[in-house]
C-alpha cells in the first residue's frame, strides 16, 4: 500500500481544493499533475493513483491529484474571506456550476504546489474533461514549468449529444441567460442538473470547452494545435463516450499536432476509463516519461 499526502491548494482565485500527493523514494525534479475529469474528484481514480504511484517510486517523480472547482455534479467550494470568522465562505461548485476557463486557475495551484515540494518540471495528465482543461491550459498560457503533456481519454462532451437534441435545447439555455436566469440550476438536460452557462459550455460548437472539435467538417483543435512541448494522446479502442472509431479520432489529433515530440497511441479493448487497465496505462505513461528524459 502508498502511502500519500492529504493536503490543500489554494488557487489565486482564492478557492481552497483538496487532494493528495505521493513522494516517490528516490526524488527527481519532475512530477505529473492529474487532473481528473467531469464531476469526478481527487480520489475518484484510486487504482489508476495506485499504478502511477508504484511507477513514479520505480522513475522517481512526484504525483498529485486535486480536486477542482468542478468536482462532483454539484457541490459548495471553500472560497478564502477573511471576513469570515471561519476564514472562508462556500460558493457554487460542482460540474454543473463550472465556469470552464476558470480551470487555468485550478492547474496553476496544482503546478505551484508541486514547485514548493522541489520539482521543477511538470507534467500535466488530464483524463476525460480533464484533458480538455489540460489542452486548454497547455494551449492558452504560457507556462515554463510545464516541460509535457498526456492527454488520456480525450473525448468531446459535445459530440456525445445528437445535434438535433443540441438544436432543440441551445435557444432555450440562450434566452435563459438573456433572462439573467443564466446560473440557476436546469434539471433534465443531462445526466446532472447544470447551469444555462454550463450547458452551453459544454455543448454549443466554439466554446471555449469545446477543445475536441474532431467530428467537425472542418476540425480547429486550436488550443491542442498550439501545445509545442512533448505531447501523448491516449486513447481506448473501446471508448464507450466515442461517437465515432476512435482511429479515426487520432488520425484528426495526429493531422493537427505541432508538437516535434509527439506520440499517439490507441489501446486495443481499453474503455473511457481504462477500468482493469490502470497498470497497463501507468506502463505506458512511463514509457513515454523515460523517452522524455
Amino acid at each position: 500500500m502508498k502511502k500519500y499526502f492529504l493536503t490543500e491548494i489554494t488557487t489565486k482565485d482564492k478557492l481552497i481544493h483538496q487532494g493528495i500527493y505521493f513522494e516517490p523514494k528516490e526524488k527527481s525534479d519532475i512530477a505529473m499533475l492529474w487532473v481528473h475529469g467531469l464531476s469526478g474528484e481527487f480520489h475518484s481514480h484510486i487504482t489508476s493513483i495506485d499504478a502511477f504511484a508504484s511507477k513514479g517510486d520505480d522513475l522517481g517523480y512526484g504525483f498529485a491529484v486535486f480536486n477542482t472547482r468542478g468536482a462532483k455534479f454539484i457541490d459548495g467550494v471553500q472560497q478564502q474571506d477573511a471576513s469570515n470568522p471561519k476564514g472562508y465562505i462556500y460558493i457554487p461548485g460542482g460540474a454543473g456550476n463550472e465556469i470552464f476557463e476558470e480551470c487555468i486557475h485550478d492547474i496553476d495551484a496544482g503546478i505551484t504546489f508541486l514547485t514548493q515540494q522541489g520539482y521543477r518540471k511538470i507534467i500535466l495528465v488530464g483524463h476525460s474533461t480533464g484533458a480538455n482543461k489540460v489542452c486548454f491550459y497547455a494551449g492558452t498560457v504560457q507556462d515554463s514549468r510545464v516541460i509535457g503533456v498526456i492527454l488520456n481519454s480525450p473525448i468531446s462532451d459535445r459530440l456525445e449529444k445528437t445535434k438535433k437534441e443540441i438544436a432543440e435545447t441551445l435557444p432555450l439555455m440562450k434566452q435563459k441567460i438573456l433572462e439573467g436566469k443564466g446560473d440557476e440550476l436546469l434539471f433534465g438536460y443531462s445526466h446532472f442538473p447544470m447551469t444555462a452557462k454550463r450547458y452551453l459550455s459544454l455543448y454549443e460548437i466554439g466554446s471555449k470547452e469545446d477543445v475536441f472539435d474532431y467530428g467537425d467538417e472542418k476540425p480547429k483543435l486550436i488550443a491542442f494545435s498550439n501545445i509545442t512541448k512533448p505531447l501523448y494522446v491516449i486513447l481506448g479502442e473501446k471508448d464507450e463516450h466515442a461517437d465515432r472509431p476512435l482511429i479515426d479520432i487520432k488520425k484528426v489529433f495526429d493531422a493537427h499536432t505541432t508538437s516535434k515530440n509527439y506520440t499517439s497511441i490507441i489501446v486495443p479493448n481499453a474503455l473511457h476509463g481504462f477500468d482493469g487497465m490502470e497498470q497497463k496505462l501507468a506502463k505506458l505513461v512511463g514509457e513515454w516519461y523515460y523517452r522524455l528524459l
